[in-house]
């Protein structure tokens, strides 16, 4: 598993910097670990408040990961307040609470969504088409990830 790994990361080539927005630090951990061994750079936030400190209009970021449900300000609100100063960076949106997303009559066409629990091929593959990589992600064989739904 762990040749798998190295021998995918080798196959991105890309130095993204993909900024991760969750209050669960389990879910965070995970992700960071899972897009770090394929060569990303991952900038971490436990808040809307904390990803936005991260994220001035002087700072690139290629990708925002960010969770539906979060205290204080949640996942769409920070994804409204992400685009005012990263205008077209993409946006992905992973939750447990997937079903509610429509409720909220706000625009989703702007973002891609990721429910959890997802597989660790399920979110390389979704950065992948985001940051527009091309060719297929790397499927690392007998890794697996699930992320459970909160």
């Amino acid at each position: 598993m762990a040749a798998s790994m190295n021998d995918a990361s080798k196959m991105s080539e890309s130095v993204a910097t993909v900024l991760i927005v969750d209050d669960d630090p389990t879910i965070r951990g995970l992700e960071r670990i899972i897009l770090r061994s394929q060569g990303y750079k991952v900038l971490e936030a436990e808040s809307a408040a904390e990803a936005m400190r991260l994220a001035p209009e002087s700072v690139l970021v290629d990708l925002l990961i960010t969770d539906f449900l979060m205290a204080e300000v949640d996942g769409l609100e920070l994804a409204r307040r992400f685009r005012e100063v990263h205008p077209k960076t993409p946006i992905l949106m992973v939750s447990g609470s997937m079903a509610s997303l429509p409720d909220r009559g706000e625009n989703l066409e702007s973002l891609e969504l990721l429910p959890k629990p997802f597989g660790l091929n399920a979110l390389l593959r979704k950065v992948h088409e985001l940051l527009d990589m091309g060719g297929s992600p790397p499927h690392p064989s007998g890794s697996s990830f699930a992320a459970p739904a909160r």
